[in-house]
């Protein structure tokens, strides 16, 4: 079994322009709970929760928010198209 949904990018830094950090997270499959998460900063190479990750966790819960609503939007429409044949 693998060790979940990993997302990972280079976040650019605050402080220092052009510098990009190595930032990875990997999410529980069902409660999409971020379960690691390991960024090549100076922050993160103490294991701290630095300003990349939680960059990283927003981007991820705004295209998590974005794609359910979607689908639910799909459903809505269904159900409708269900309900017309009747």
């Amino acid at each position: 079994m693998g060790e979940g949904v990993v997302v990972a990018g280079d976040v650019e830094s605050k402080s220092r322009k052009g510098l990009l950090h190595y930032t990875r997270i990997v999410l529980d499959p069902l409660s999409l709970k971020v379960v690691k998460a390991t960024c090549s900063c100076e922050a993160g190479s103490f294991g701290k929760k630095c300003w990349h990750l939680k960059t990283l966790e927003q981007m991820i819960k705004e295209e998590l928010r974005e794609r359910i609503e979607k689908a639910r939007q799909e459903m809505m429409q269904i159900e409708e198209d269900i309900a017309s044949w009747g």
